[in-house]
C-alpha cells in the first residue's frame, strides 16, 4: 500500500529533488560499506527479490485496494542496507513501466525503502529471542505501519490526502495517472465509501480496514516464506545477519 502512484507534475520539485538525493546518498552509502566481493555472491539473491518484488507491487489483491511489497522480506532475505538498494532498483524500473511517475523514484524508494531497513533491523534484533517466524511476522507488521504512516504524512502535506478525514488514502493516490481517482476491482466506490461484502465503510475506518488486512496478509505471507527459506536453505536468512549487510 505504501507506494506513491502519483505521476509526473504533480509533486513539486523540491520534494522529488530531496527525495532523490536522500535515497541516492543512502545507496552510495550502502554500497561504499559492504564487501564487494561478499555482495558478488548475493547478487542472485538480490535478484531474486527484485523480480518478485516487480510482480506484487505491480498486481493489486482485488479484493482489497492494497498490493504487497515484499520490501520487509528483502530486508530480512538479503539485509537492510541491501533490500534498500533492491528497492531504489524496483522503483525506478516500476516508473519507467508507468507505475508512477519517474521523478517520485527517489520519495517511494526512502518511503518503501523504510521497509527494508526496518522490517530487516527489527528481524536481526528479535530472531534470536523470539525465533523466525514469529520475528518475521512483527517486523513486517512494524515496518508496513511506519512506511505507510510516512506515506500518509507526506500525502497530506502536498495536499492529495485529507489527513482529518482520510479522504485520497486509498484511491486519491492509487490511480492518479489517470487523473480519474480509480476504482480497484472486486471493491466498489461510490463517493468516498468503499464496500466490503455488505459493510460500506469510508474515510478512515476504510483506511484502517484495509491497512488491517493488507498488514495480516502481507505479514503472514512473509512469515511463511522465511519458515519456508529456514528449512531449505537457511543458510540465505543467516547471510542478512552479517554486519555489512
Amino acid at each position: 500500500m505504501s507506494h506513491i502512484h502519483l505521476p509526473d507534475g504533480v509533486v513539486p520539485a523540491i520534494w522529488w529533488a530531496v527525495g532523490y538525493l536522500i535515497s541516492l546518498i543512502v545507496v552510495f552509502a550502502v554500497l561504499k560499506r559492504v564487501d564487494a566481493e561478499k555482495v558478488r555472491g548475493r547478487i542472485p539473491e538480490m535478484a531474486m527479490m527484485a523480480a518478485v518484488m516487480l510482480i506484487t507491487m505491480s498486481v493489486p489483491l482485488g479484493f482489497i485496494p492494497f498490493h504487497m511489497n515484499f520490501a520487509a522480506l528483502a530486508g530480512m532475505l538479503v539485509g537492510p542496507g541491501l533490500g534498500f538498494v533492491v528497492v531504489f532498483v524496483v522503483n525506478f524500473i516500476l516508473a519507467l513501466l508507468g507505475h508512477g511517475g519517474i521523478s517520485v523514484v527517489g520519495l517511494n524508494t526512502l518511503i518503501i525503502g523504510i521497509e527494508a531497513l526496518a522490517g530487516g533491523a527489527a528481524f536481526r534484533l528479535l530472531r534470536g529471542k523470539f525465533g523466525a517466524v514469529p520475528s518475521a511476522i512483527v517486523s513486517t507488521a512494524v515496518a508496513l505501519l511506519l512506511s505507510t504512516a510516512l506515506m500518509i504524512l507526506f500525502l497530506s502535506s502536498i495536499g492529495v490526502v485529507n489527513i482529518q478525514s482520510g479522504e485520497g488514502v486509498l484511491h486519491g493516490e492509487n490511480h492518479a495517472e489517470d487523473g480519474t481517482g480509480g476504482q480497484e476491482e472486486g471493491l466498489h466506490r461510490e463517493d468516498t465509501a468503499y464496500r466490503f461484502g455488505g459493510i460500506a465503510l469510508a474515510g478512515w475506518a476504510a483506511v484502517l480496514a484495509v491497512l488491517f488486512l493488507g498488514i495480516i496478509l502481507e505479514s503472514v505471507v512473509t512469515a511463511l516464506v522465511i519458515r519456508f527459506f529456514m528449512k531449505v536453505r537457511p543458510d540465505i536468512v543467516n547471510h542478512a545477519s552479517d554486519k555489512d549487510r
